[in-house]
């Protein structure tokens, strides 16, 4: 049986206004494969990643990542996880060097990580 990187089971979501935006959303994206989440503009692509990455409170439905429950090992499956949701947010004024500055304060990561990430 293969092993799930990321397994999403009965994921339901809707925003303020009630009106569902997921319903009933099932992945099950294998160990070291490359996976096209794809469709429509408003199918809930954007909100499932917001989900998956925590920026998004879950209400309903089983979220796994790395095998672990997302909701109980949040920051130790974040540590792990990059991500870019539509375009990045980069002070278009600073250096790469600068901005991975204020990304490395942000999330207390030691200073030898910005050269390793330009390398």
């Amino acid at each position: 049986m293969q092993t799930a990187v990321i397994q999403t089971t009965n994921l339901d979501f809707s925003f303020s206004n009630g009106v569902k935006t997921l319903r009933d959303v099932n992945l099950f994206v294998p160990k070291g494969s490359i996976y096209g989440f794809l469709g429509p503009n408003g199918a809930g692509k954007t909100t499932t990643l917001r989900l998956l990455l925590g920026l998004l409170k879950n209400q309903h439905g089983k979220l796994e990542i790395f095998g672990k429950e997302f909701a109980s090992h949040r920051i130790e499956i974040l540590k792990r996880l990059g991500s870019l949701i539509e375009q990045p947010s980069l002070y278009l004024h600073l250096t790469a060097k600068e901005n991975l500055e204020i990304y490395r304060l942000i999330y207390k990561v030691d200073k030898n990580r910005i050269h390793e990430v330009l390398k």
